[in-house]
């Protein structure tokens, strides 16, 4: 009876986990898996014959069509790295100046996350007027006497990239803010007044107390950025559709134009090349910040 009563304990966590893992494994594993086959094929429309091709897509990426496919893999990894590192020090800077006494802090709290809660399209859509031309960031510019710092932001080869960059950290820094607030509001405050009392100052409280003890948050802020700035889709196709020319051209929107086209296999492989380099940066960054988390 006992042991009934151990075995029926010891399976209750297990069936409340299983129809979630069914559904992971269903909406998830299976199309991975698919995906992953078929970027070894050369399936397209043209032809209902799929036949197993090894690494010719792979090939055909980097070796027969350079400039129309690795640059939009370069932008994907400057897009994802340079999002992310804003995205970090301004979600760090607002967690620490809202974790003090500032009037208001609730609300701006709630204001900064705002962004975060606001459909994509609508931002590609507020920030193409902003940005455009004629738009209010250029009026602006010129109502303050800077009118030599106007540009066409999203429509110029120098400027199309930082600006859909800068519209992404706009969009995600709210979200980093929060969870650094969780983990700033979870740090024992007897520890900063003990450093205090030994002589330490602000750089040598934030340097040997604040970092390591958020040091989970740093790690999960990092690699929600990571992987978020590699599967970036939206926001681009948005603003500027991957232009001008291939400018702000990423992975995911290569990957949506060939399988457009019909060239589904050389999509796949994209598709296994995002997912490579995904789990490659996702697998350091985590790696290297838990050797933190550690030693603190």
């Amino acid at each position: 009876m006992k042991r009934k009563k151990s075995l029926q304990r010891s399976m209750y966590p297990r069936s409340m986990v299983l129809p979630a893992f069914v559904l992971y494994t269903v909406l998830f594993m299976v199309p991975t898996i698919v995906g992953i086959y078929f970027g070894f094929t050369n399936w397209n429309v043209y032809s209902s014959d799929i036949k197993f091709c090894g690494l010719d897509n792979f090939k055909f990426i980097f070796l027969d069509q350079p400039f129309k496919y690795v640059r939009p893999i370069m932008n994907t990894i400057v897009f994802a790295l340079a999002t992310s590192a804003f995205e970090v020090a301004l979600g760090l800077g607002l967690a620490m100046l809202l974790n003090g006494k500032v009037f208001g802090r609730n609300v701006l709290r709630s204001v900064y996350f705002i962004p975060q809660a606001v459909s994509t399209i609508v931002i590609g859509i507020m920030f193409t007027t902003i940005l455009s031309p004629t738009g209010l960031l250029n009026n602006f510019l010129d109502v303050i006497g800077l009118d030599m710092l106007q540009r066409k932001w999203l429509i110029t080869l120098q400027t199309a990239m930082p600006s859909v960059i800068g519209v992404e950290v706009w969009r995600y820094f709210g979200l980093n803010m929060v969870i650094f607030l969780a983990g700033l509001q979870g740090i024992d405050k007897t520890y900063y007044e003990a450093a205090r009392i030994d002589g330490a100052n602000k750089w040598q409280l934030f340097k040997n107390i604040t970092i390591p003890y958020i040091m989970p948050a740093v790690t999960i802020n990092l690699v929600l950025n990571v992987v978020h700035g590699f599967r970036a889709f939206d926001i681009v196709y948005s603003l500027t559709n991957g232009g001008p020319g291939n400018a702000t051209e990423v992975i995911a929107t290569m990957v949506y134009r060939e399988y457009s086209a019909g060239d589904y296999g050389l999509s796949s492989a994209m598709n296994v090349l995002l997912l490579i380099m995904t789990t490659v940066i996702s697998y350091i960054v985590n790696k290297q910040s838990s050797k933190r988390e550690v030693s603190a």
